[in-house]
């Protein structure tokens, strides 16, 4: 995650700018209560742009590996059964990156800060590898028997990755709405605001491994598994 705050920030009140002038507080409050200045606060709301935050699935492309023997795979799936062989094998690890850039409005005399944010968060599936037992690198039909199944799996990822993303999408802006937030100074500021989007985000994604995995589960279903083992005549295994 990466956080960058613009270099220059825009002033607070004008004649909080013009502090050391004679008589600049009583003018100030004499003002504000006429209704001619806006407080501090007023003036973030009205100056400040619109909480902006996107939210993309970064395209899925998947490596082929044939290196590894389907033993090797067995022990890859953790939950394989004792009389269960596993030829092939698709692994993606769901991950985030964001970048928060942060327009605000510093008030001189005080530091007081106010902020709304912009917050880009990319979610990936890199790596997403399709393992297929080295047994049957060279065996075209069987090959690709094992990669058509695999692909389904790599279909689950990818279409819920995009469902992940709007729902990560709508949760995140309905945290921050358009709330002007206050901090007592800029360093608060970057760190308050990326600490509260990684506590948004990472309970988020620890559901989404969940439910992908019961997802995945639904194409491992023993019609399929019969299927696969058919293809071209029938798998056999050689222990």
């Amino acid at each position: 995650m990466t956080l960058r705050l613009p270099r220059a920030w825009v002033a607070g009140v004008a004649c909080a700018i013009a502090a050391g002038l004679p008589g600049c507080d009583a003018v100030t409050g004499a003002a504000q209560r006429a209704g001619v200045l806006p407080t501090f606060e007023a003036h973030c709301a009205k100056a400040l742009p619109a909480t902006r935050v996107a939210v993309n699935a970064l395209p899925a492309p998947y490596d082929t590996d044939f290196s590894r023997p389907y033993a090797e795979l067995t022990r890859m799936g953790v939950e394989a059964g004792a009389d269960e062989r596993v030829i092939g094998l698709t692994r993606a690890r769901m991950s985030h990156r964001a970048t928060i850039v942060v327009a605000g409005i510093e008030e001189p005399r005080s530091r007081k800060v106010c902020v709304r944010p912009e917050i880009d968060v990319e979610l990936s599936l890199l790596p997403l590898t399709v393992f297929v037992g080295r047994e049957f690198r060279d065996d075209d039909c069987r090959r690709a028997a094992i990669v058509e199944h695999e692909l389904k799996h790599v279909a689950v990822y990818r279409a819920y990755l995009d469902e992940v993303a709007g729902e990560v999408r709508e949760e995140v802006a309905r945290a921050y709405g358009n709330t002007v937030m206050q901090f007592a100074s800029r360093d608060e500021a970057q760190r308050e605001i990326e600490q509260a989007l990684v506590g948004y985000l990472n309970p988020l994604l620890e559901r989404t491994s969940r439910e992908v995995k019961r997802r995945q589960a639904t194409v491992d279903t023993p019609d399929e598994y019969a299927r696969v083992a058919a293809a071209c005549g029938g798998i056999e295994l050689r222990e």
